[in-house]
């Protein structure tokens, strides 16, 4: 008997609300996107607003880092400007005529990415009030949402998460559902809900006020903190990062930090770029001093021209369907000065007074100064993120990744500092940390942090180490008609869509990549195949009518192949194996490739058919010291005679492979080969019948030849230029016949 299903707390009306208010606002985003663009800070937001975040921010300075404060005004103040600037500056006291790109560059750090460390140490804290909701539902199933103290006893969700008081007296709160620094799980304190103590909630405003008990099984509650709601402005202003601490599907929690902008806001609510699932329901919405600026409620699903819902494969969502595989564009969550002004006029019955009044202090825990230490002097009007008890603090394990540090604290963050390069190139990754009991085997799923591809680093030319570059091969005139190009790119760069440690050049004529290469690293950990099967996704960059889907490949023998493999690909620490790993699913990825050809497990396949699949392998463990990185080019060999199959494509007959590699002198080598899969394709009409299987190695002027590719100085550094190769050619032949690893000339 299979388990019974739990659910998300997702609300399809919810979710269509949000995306009318996006819909609507529609010129303001794309007056935002240009001012953005332009870096015209002062334009993303009213002069009042603006006015009133600086002077909130620079009393923070003069509470906590006076000299700071002297060094901005001195810093913005010219001859004649510092009796105006440098005062205002000085006595925070900005006008909004005084608003511009030079304040909100140095006061709003709009331009800068680097943070006081004990912006982690606020981070952690505020983490510790974030938990995850738990609601019975019967038949042994449970919903999972996300919440957060808000005062002592007070615990803040949406409406949809607990829409009644009987659903928050099903209800429990887990604490702690996370992992240490080393990767072990937390013990998870669960306390219950107590609505007959305190309960509000709203659904216009979706939101839900709990009383939590204050005990539970011999933990207080107050140890876990809370983060005080409050209604002053300027907290935040349009086009600063947001964080967001959240329990997403339910898994362990997890936090997005800073790679997230506040594009808009409402009146009541506020549209924001962040990474949320189904289950982020609740979550908090933080500014860069972990103060709450609103109440995560829903995403912003993608829709057709007819409104309906979209998944991330481009076809509908109908109500009933996993809502895990709707299609996000943004987020919207509800401010907060709208919950409080809400909150402070609801009727509470008189028992239920000092909780409220409790919350409305807006007063941080009494945890907010390091112990044994006097905290700062703080402006009446200014609540300053607790700093956490150094004695239950544990020391953050850091990791460099791709792009940013990360940080586990006990929680995984990741933080993008500066502008982050790998191997010569930007990069940002945020990685989700895994469901407690699940493996990375689980839910192959693009970067769910770049869901507008704009931050995968893609292949890396110098992937070699100093001195060998390898760069993506170049489209030839006779090919670059049927080619992809991304709007708005110039140049050759037009052509390349980028992934996590590998990048594609599309044939849109083909509906199949010209290749797919890759950066291998076959020493760095990798994850282990889904256990579940595999998945596969249109990328959204290119119109799903020049990619070849699943139509392709249902009812059939043809496998959807990996041109770059997964196993190539899914390498590195942490989660960017994870990230990588499930980037190699899509069909700009994929090609038709015979179930034999592509598996070489079938009982018929031809002697020496897993060959293919060792040739990486093999080719990076020769040597001594210097072949275990690979840059590795795959892809078909289109011909116009290939035939046409089911009115999508037509099947290509041939795959090669390109592997360059650094030699033990330090020099460049290239090997190519050439596989064949046309005897057990045969006129796709026939039974299968297995046939000769081949794979060959050619010269990397042959493969030019083949593919119309141009693959620059790998040309002169193939390895069958050297002297004595042409011995292990046969009489007449162009090639040489590879039938085991042996065969191989290096």
């Amino acid at each position: 008997m299979s388990a019974p299903t739990n659910q998300l707390a997702f609300d399809p009306e919810v979710a269509l609300a949000a995306a009318k208010r996006w819909d609507s606002r529609t010129p303001r985003h794309e007056a935002f996107d240009e001012a953005a663009r332009e870096r015209r800070f002062s334009d993303l937001d009213t002069s009042e607003r603006m006015a009133k975040r600086a002077n909130r921010l620079l009393r923070r300075m003069r509470a906590t880092a006076p000299g700071l404060v002297t060094a901005v005004a001195a810093d913005l103040a010219g001859a004649e400007a510092y009796t105006v600037v440098g005062r205002a500056v000085t006595e925070a006291a900005v006008s909004p005529d005084l608003v511009s790109n030079q304040i909100l560059e140095r006061v709003l750090g709009a331009t800068r990415d680097f943070q006081f460390v004990e912006f982690f140490a606020q981070a952690l804290f505020a983490s510790r009030s974030v938990g995850r909701v738990v609601t019975k539902i019967g038949g042994g199933r449970v919903s999972y949402g996300t919440g957060f103290l808000v005062s002592p006893r007070l615990l803040l969700t949406n409406h949809h998460v607990l829409e009644s008081r009987a659903d928050a007296a099903r209800s429990e709160v887990e604490f702690n559902y996370q992992r240490d620094r080393l990767g072990a799980a937390l013990p998870v304190a669960r306390f219950r809900l107590e609505p007959g103590a305190f309960f509000l909630n709203d659904k216009d405003l979706d939101f839900a006020l709990v009383a939590v008990a204050e005990t539970s099984a011999g933990r207080g509650l107050r140890e876990f903190g809370w983060c005080p709601l409050i209604k002053d402005e300027g907290k935040i202003v349009v086009g600063e990062p947001i964080n967001i601490v959240q329990h997403p599907r339910g898994e362990m929690k997890q936090v997005v930090v800073r790679e997230n902008r506040l594009i808009d806001l409402l009146d009541q609510f506020a549209h924001y770029e962040a990474d949320t699932e189904p289950g982020s329901s609740g979550s908090p919405v933080f500014n860069d001093q972990w103060e709450v600026v609103a109440l995560h409620h829903s995403g912003v699903p993608k829709r057709n021209n007819k409104g309906e819902f979209l998944t991330t494969d481009g076809r509908v969502w109908k109500p009933g369907d996993d809502p895990t595989r709707l299609a996000w564009e943004a987020n919207e969550g509800v401010r907060v000065s709208t919950l409080v002004e809400f909150i402070a006029r609801a009727n509470v019955p008189a028992s239920a007074r000092a909780l409220l009044t409790q919350l409305l202090d807006a007063k941080a825990p009494p945890e907010a100064t390091e112990a044994g230490r006097a905290g700062p002097v703080v402006p009446p009007d200014l609540v300053l993120p607790p700093v956490p008890d150094p004695q239950v603090t544990t020391m953050p394990d850091l990791k460099l990744t791709a792009g940013g540090v990360t940080l586990t604290i006990p929680l995984q963050i990741t933080v993008t500092l500066g502008t982050p390069v790998l191997a010569g190139g930007p990069d940002s990754l945020v990685v989700p940390g895994p469901a407690e009991g699940l493996d990375a085997r689980e839910k192959i799923l693009p970067d769910p942090s770049d869901r507008q591809y704009k931050r995968r680093p893609g292949y890396k030319p110098d992937f070699l180490g100093a001195g060998l570059s390898v760069p993506l091969p170049k489209l030839t005139a006779g090919v670059k008609a049927q080619a992809f190009a991304l709007p708005g790119v110039n140049g050759d760069a037009k052509f390349e869509l980028k992934y996590h440690h590998y990048s594609v050049l599309f044939n849109k004529a083909r509906k199949l990549a010209f290749v797919s290469a890759v950066n291998y690293d076959p020493l760095a950990p990798t994850i282990p195949r889904d256990k579940d099967g595999d998945k596969w996704f249109f990328d959204p960059r290119v119109p799903q009518e020049f990619q070849a889907g699943e139509g392709l490949y249902s009812n059939n023998d043809f496998d959807r192949g990996h041109l770059t493999r997964r196993a190539d690909a899914g390498w590195g620490a942490g989660g960017e194996a994870k990230l990588a790993n499930d980037d190699t699913f899509h069909f700009t990825n994929c090609s038709p490739q015979h179930f034999v050809t592509n598996q070489g497990k079938s009982n018929q396949a031809p002697p020496g058919l897993k060959l293919w699949g060792k040739l990486e392998d093999y080719v990076a463990a020769q040597g001594k010291a210097n072949r275990s990185r690979l840059c590795v080019f795959n892809g078909p060999v289109f011909r116009s005679t290939d035939k046409m199959y089911r009115g999508i494509c037509q099947i290509p007959l041939d795959y090669w492979k390109l592997i360059a590699f650094r030699r033990d002198d330090g020099t460049l080598g290239a090997a190519a080969f050439v596989l064949t899969q046309a005897t057990l394709v045969g006129d796709l009409l026939e039974e299968f019948t297995p046939g000769e299987f081949k794979t060959v190695q050619k010269s990397v002027a042959d493969l030019e030849g083949l593919t119309r590719l141009d693959f620059g100085s790998l040309r002169a550094q193939d390895v069958l230029n050297r002297d004595g190769a042409e011995e292990r050619f046969e009489e007449g032949a162009d090639a040489i016949a590879i039938e085991s690893v042996e065969d191989v000339v290096l």
